[in-house]
């Protein structure tokens, strides 16, 4: 076994062991999981939420943070949390397995500015979305924070829809990224994130998609040379909590920690615009170069989705109306 892999397993095995031992009296701890390294903006926003409860209730409830993946990757974490192991996660789009209306997180082409997505995923249809997910999981859904509009880097220039053909690019462990993909003419490797660095940089893909946040936070500027501002999916970041844990607290801590959670989420899309301006400087004044799609090239790449579109809508009942109710929002 690798050391790393042994170190996250000896972990893992560390936490399960603690989550069974009693709780001391008058004090909670929240372990918070997810993917994102120290330098992104959903770290600063969970800094601040562990600081702010703090505070508020002079340690009562405790959040230990654990990012860039360290109890395991996303789907071990998801897992994690239904047992109780964490308390607290960020994920992505793959807690679609156990809702399927939670693939709305991420759907291709839909925002086109930052209030538009706000909009929906802090309103109703962010709501409307969850579906029956604590009701199948024990899990709750707070809020949604930020992943942002995904962009594409490559070890070659992306211009045309004939250079998207010739990719091989790394996707999510989730189908509805190979789809959209495979519908733009390109090759994909499913990875896990934790594994994209080491894959760009042996060249055994040519490119990834992500926010300009997170290309900067993990460091792909080091081992890619281009990319293009496509702008093709935005991607909210569910926060779940397990119910079993939540409704155990106090009701004041309940209420303390729910308050919080909102300016944080807040605090986040506030933090994650400028953050995303920042972050494309910061690229490019690494030497990578960066190409913003033309709306000739960005209207044919939603056109190679036709077949997806149809597959999508079918696979997530009721996202045509609600994909609808999202472009009606105002821009």
């Amino acid at each position: 076994m690798k050391r790393t892999s042994f170190i996250k397993a000896s972990l893992l095995a560390g936490l399960i062991a603690f989550a069974s031992m009693p709780a001391f009296a008058a004090k909670h701890t929240m372990r918070v999981a997810y993917y994102f390294p120290v330098s992104h903006p959903a770290h600063t926003t969970l800094e601040l939420l562990r600081d702010n409860i703090a505070k508020d209730i002079n340690g009562e409830l405790q959040l230990e943070l654990f990012p860039n993946s360290q109890l395991g990757n996303e789907e071990t974490y998801i897992d994690s949390i239904k047992r109780g192991i964490v308390q607290m996660a960020v994920s992505g789009g793959l807690i679609k397995k156990d809702e399927i209306k939670l693939s709305l997180v991420e759907p291709p082409f839909v925002f086109e500015s930052w209030n538009q997505a706000k909009a929906a995923y802090t309103g109703p249809i962010g709501q409307k979305i969850v579906g029956d997910y604590t009701k199948k999981t024990g899990v709750m859904i707070v809020g949604y924070s930020v992943n942002g509009f995904r962009e594409i880097s490559c070890n070659f220039p992306l211009k045309t829809m004939d250079d998207l053909k010739k990719m091989k690019i790394r996707v999510p462990t989730n189908e509805i990224y190979v789809k959209m993909f495979n519908g733009f003419g390109a090759n994909t490797v499913m990875m896990p994130m934790g594994e994209i660095y080491s894959a760009l940089e042996t060249k055994v893909v040519d490119g990834q998609d992500n926010p300009y946040s997170t290309v900067k936070a993990a460091g792909w500027w080091e081992v890619q040379k281009y990319m293009l501002e496509s702008r093709h999916m935005f991607v909210a970041n569910p926060w779940l909590v397990n119910k079993k844990f939540f409704d155990g607290l106090p009701a004041n801590l309940q209420k303390v920690f729910l308050d919080n959670v909102k300016k944080a989420i807040d605090y986040n899309w506030e933090i994650s615009v400028k953050d995303d301006l920042d972050s494309k400087k910061f690229i490019e004044s690494k030497g990578v170069q960066i190409f913003e799609a033309s709306p000739e090239l960005r209207q044919a790449m939603k056109d190679s989705l036709k077949d997806f579109y149809e597959w999508y809508y079918e696979f997530v009942p009721g996202s045509r109306e609600i994909i609808k109710e999202m472009e009606a929002l105002p821009r």
